[in-house]
């Protein structure tokens, strides 16, 4: 039996699930109807389509339950209603009909949001690509517009149980506070928790939110959040997950694209000193102090950043000018210590015992520097992720096999730096 179970109201969105799926390393299937399903030990994850979204609610909810018929048993990590990202159709009747197909105990949980596609939720309005809802094509189509842009009140249309939303404010307290607000809102019997949401970064904190409440529940979302849960279920199975990021580059461009990163995802910074890696007295204790603590955030965080890019307002540029006169040390051989340095600290925390999806680099030295430290000489590459950004595997060398994207400190607009990101974590089930 499949472990995860989708259930959506029309074959694109199947599809589109079971894309999502497959980027995070899970087999998955689309299938046109229940009734010609056929187990296949290989796939892990199926999308149900009932092709009911401008059905009568009657036989929506019908069709819906008969599909979660099939599927009915302890195998399953979890369910999910696949729903329009615009919220057309039949989303509260079939929502019901999921939460009717299992015992009392389940709470559906919807986060409607779909980031990369301009889909968002404020204080329960959502937004598509900067306009309110109900004034994009979704609010003039001809079969099943949407005649609002609050997400509780288009549920509220067919779902006649105890609806509950929690807003952005909440959510950015972080998943330990969440966890508590949905414990609450469960022990008081609500049957559908709404969430607002901007970022892939509020994805996670949710799906953490609610993986470690350990109720019982259905997700309901457009893909992306059923899609986070897989992953970190996969997490907890010890599927290769982290991702190590180490930047020396000081650019203008690094800088914008380190701030990116980091509103989007739940990312940690190890700030290193460059000065104490010039030091002669003081190269060995920042190594050692780095590596501890980079340790200490792998255990907190699947992403770690690692750099001496003075990417805050109150970091000072390095002056490389200044310090060659200081330290009467030519100024290539600063910046290879410095190069050095990065390299080393991320070579020692990648050996430790972590599950890393792969490393990105920034910069053409550190990247040779790290490779040197993993006693390996050579990259296999794959594809190239953008111009002058390379996706590989090392061979050969301590980590034979890793993955590995190196990109140019001065490649890419801000953005470069997360798809470089987005593409190691999404390479999980890559052979």
């Amino acid at each position: 039996m499949p472990e995860y179970v989708m259930i959506a109201d029309d074959l694109t969105g199947a599809n589109a699930n079971c894309s999502l799926m497959k980027k995070i390393g899970i087999s998955s299937a689309s299938v046109l109807s229940v009734d010609n399903y056929k187990e296949n030990e290989n796939i892990q994850a199926i999308a149900i389509s009932t092709d009911s979204r401008a059905m009568f609610k009657k036989e929506a909810y019908d069709i819906v339950k008969k599909a979660m018929s099939k599927f009915k048993n302890n195998d399953v990590v979890f369910f999910s209603k696949r729903i329009d990202s615009t919220l057309r159709g039949n989303i509260g009747i079939e929502t019901i009909a999921m939460l009717d197909s299992l015992d009392d105990e389940y709470m559906a949980v919807c986060v409607p949001i779909y980031p990369s596609t301009d889909r968002v939720v404020l204080n329960g309005t959502m937004v598509v690509n900067g306009s309110l809802l109900i004034n994009t094509d979704a609010g003039k189509d001809t079969k099943t517009p949407v005649d609002s842009s609050n997400v509780e009140t288009l549920f509220k249309k067919q779902f006649n149980r105890k609806i509950d939303s929690i807003y952005l404010e909440d959510i950015e307290k972080g998943s330990d506070y969440l966890e508590k607000i949905i414990l609450e809102k469960y022990n008081n019997n609500t049957k559908l928790l709404l969430f607002d949401g901007f970022t892939d970064k509020h994805l996670e904190i949710i799906a953490k939110a609610v993986i470690n409440s350990k109720i019982k529940f259905i997700s309901v979302d457009p893909g992306p959040f059923t899609c986070k849960l897989a992953e970190i279920y996969l997490e907890k199975e010890e599927i290769f997950s982290k991702v190590l990021m180490v930047v020396g580059s000081v650019t203008d461009i690094t800088i914008e694209q380190i701030k990116e990163l980091i509103f989007s995802y739940p990312i940690n910074i190890l700030k290193i000193d460059p000065l104490k890696l010039v030091g002669i007295d003081t190269y060995k204790s920042e190594i050692n102090r780095a590596v501890k603590e980079g340790e200490k955030f792998l255990q907190e965080e699947d992403f770690l950043l690692i750099t001496t890019t003075p990417y805050q307002p109150s970091d000072k540029r390095l002056d490389l000018t200044e310090i060659s006169k200081e330290t009467n040390m030519p100024i290539d051989d600063i910046s290879i210590m410095i190069s050095h340095g990065l390299g080393e600290i991320a070579a020692k925390l990648l050996v430790k015992d972590f599950s890393f999806a792969g490393v990105f680099s920034s910069g053409g030295d550190v990247t040779v520097e790290l490779i040197k430290e993993l006693n390996s000489n050579m990259v296999e590459i794959r594809e190239e992720i953008i111009p002058l950004a390379a996706y590989g595997r090392l061979i050969g060398g301590e980590i034979p096999n890793l993955r590995i994207i190196s990109k140019g400190g001065m490649v890419g607009d801000k953005n470069a730096m997360k798809l470089c990101l987005e593409k190691l974590k999404n390479t999980l089930g890559e052979e």
